[in-house]
């Protein structure tokens, strides 16, 4: 009996159903549910988006946390997975589901668009997102950072000072503490600045409300968690020319946002002042040696309204009077700033638009040695490429779970022309990644096969079984098939993670133990629903389950 459960409750969630005998919704709500599964298939391209809160992902359950808009250049093009207005979307427990609408891109072109993401409390941040015309299943995790409980390497200050006829009457000066990142950012302002609003009007009120967020360049929750991220779509350089193929460095970002009463405040009358430390053993990428006094450090303007990224001026590394690195700039414009260096991506490789038409090379392959360990077998661990001598993720694409056996082949996409290294952890999502296990030597991912042996690390994973769950449902003679993301919560960690795409009914589930009671959800049209279940096997196939002939006579 217990296995007759299992199979019920297991298709129940494949087919987004809490149960299909056991479940206390009534026959009318469990008919809408399967009319979902119905609909979500005409989807060829779908995106699965994981966001985490790295302090507390408990903070994020629910679906009134975050907001989340679609903006860039083919946010037209997109839906939620019930086909609506994709800023409609929900954020359920730190999950989206999105798709492409396949009558708004008919030509089957590669798709690219940002997500911005905000909420109270968090620190507003997009996220690109890039799908080829061979993507069927996008997924993507991101970071947002709680401003009331930043992760380490980022530090918050929220400062008010009065106005007297809507003005400064004293010069003013603020900093963050330092005390999470190590290194500060200080913003200074004379008596007498105007504050004028986006259109350049002055602004009235009693009150300059601040509030400034610094991260550092080395701590990993830090680098997680950039506003923006690393591969943005499109920069503006010195030279005001458009750069698609644009990368960053980092040695150190600020977000500053200001307000008078209710209106946000984007300019000044006078040039503020703006000083970033940098740390002391910080490697300068043009050089490769610590930085020094006189190294110089472009930076970048970065707007939270639609992602993108100016040039703004080039910055001197000074000392100052602690005998800490810094760098000293002004700006008449209120922005979030980043002392980056910049190159550009692996000239021929990728995806590229040429003519008028998106074209694509492949880059370099990683090819995977595992001694031991068969497909069957497969381990699940995330995984990271970086900076060659940093920690510095290349992208939010590039820190995603792979399946590790003998033989697997991982293709590098849209990567910088610069040294990498990949990087794997004991743990299988970016909030829960655990202890660094393997770390490669550098390598070049513009071409060629690179081969990477992780064999030693087999001994240090968990012994974990692995679970193939297939199930068909024949209502009526009709075949049922659904495909739907899959998402799991570990009681040992209490937090919900995307485990994969249950794909026309099927699906493994990997390193889980048997006997043990996970609970598994499915998200759509900004609902969750989920079921707790424990498998006593490896196995559960069923390609002519018999839904119950009530329901089926409600479907058909």
């Amino acid at each position: 009996m217990k296995t007759n459960k299992l199979l019920k409750i297991s298709l129940s969630i494949v087919i987004v159903m809490i149960a299909i005998i056991s479940s206390c919704k009534s026959f009318e709500e469990i008919t809408d549910d399967f009319d979902i599964v119905f609909n979500n298939s005409i989807f060829k391209q779908q995106i699965v988006v994981e966001i985490f809160d790295p302090v507390d992902q408990s903070n994020l359950n629910g679906s009134n946390v975050l907001k989340v808009e679609v903006i860039g250049t083919d946010a037209d093009k997109i839906v939620t997975d019930a086909g609506n207005d994709a800023n409609t979307a929900k954020v359920v427990n730190g999950a989206i589901s999105l798709a492409v609408n396949p009558n708004k891109n008919t030509t089957g072109d590669p798709v690219e668009f940002m997500l911005k993401i905000s909420g109270d409390n968090y620190l507003t941040t997009t996220v690109p997102v890039f799908l080829s015309s061979t993507d069927s299943i996008a997924t993507i995790s991101a970071n947002v950072v709680n401003k009331l409980n930043t992760p380490n390497g980022i530090d918050y200050i929220k400062s008010t000072e009065s106005l007297v006829n809507n003005t400064l009457s004293n010069d003013i000066t603020f900093e963050t503490s330092g005390s999470k990142a190590g290194t500060k950012s200080e913003i200074s302002i004379k008596a007498g600045t105007k504050f004028k609003d986006i259109n350049g009007n002055d602004i009235s009120g009693g009150a300059l409300e601040s509030e400034v967020v610094h991260f550092n360049s080395s701590n990993p929750e830090s680098l997680a968690s950039f506003p923006g991220g690393f591969m943005p779509q499109e920069v503006t350089d010195e030279s005001g020319n458009k750069v698609e193929d644009a990368y960053f460095e980092t040695a150190g970002f600020v977000s500053v946002d200001m307000k008078v009463g209710n209106t946000e405040v984007k300019q000044f009358s006078e040039p503020i002042t703006i000083k970033m430390k940098v740390a002391s053993d910080y490697i300068n990428p043009e050089t490769g040696n610590i930085i020094k006094v006189g190294d110089e450090i472009p930076i970048w303007s970065y707007s939270k309204d639609d992602g993108k990224w100016d040039y703004h001026t080039k910055g001197t590394v000074t000392r100052d009077a602690n005998n800490n690195f810094e760098v000293v700039y002004t700006t008449t414009h209120l922005s979030w700033y980043n002392l980056d260096y910049y190159g550009r991506r692996c000239p021929n490789g990728g995806w590229r638009r040429t003519g008028g038409r998106w074209v694509y090379s492949p880059l370099a392959t990683i090819a995977i040695s595992m001694n031991g360990v068969s497909r069957s077998n497969s381990h699940s661990l995330f995984t990271d490429f970086v900076f060659a001598g940093t920690n510095q993720s290349v992208s939010y694409w590039s820190g995603k779970t792979k399946t590790y056996y003998d033989g697997q082949t991982f293709e590098i996409r849209n990567a910088p022309s610069r040294d990498l290294q990949m990087v794997v952890y004991s743990g299988r999502s970016r909030y829960r990644k655990g202890n660094e296990i393997y770390r490669s030597s550098a390598f070049s991912p513009c071409s060629g096969t690179v081969n990477i042996d992780v064999s030693n690390i087999v001994s240090q994973l968990p012994k974990l079984v692995n679970v193939t769950v297939r199930y068909k449902g024949v209502c009526n003679g009709k075949v049922l098939e659904p495909t739907v993301p899959l998402y799991m919560k570990d009681p040992t960690y209490g937090y919900w993670r995307y485990i994969g795409y249950v794909y026309r009914g099927s699906i493994t589930i990997r390193q889980i133990e048997l006997n043990k009671q996970y609970e598994f959800g499915t998200y759509y049209n900004g609902q969750f629903f989920s079921q707790s279940i424990a498998f006593d096997k490896t196995e559960y196939i069923n390609d002519s389950y018999q839904i119950p002939a009530e329901l089926c006579n409600r479907l058909f």
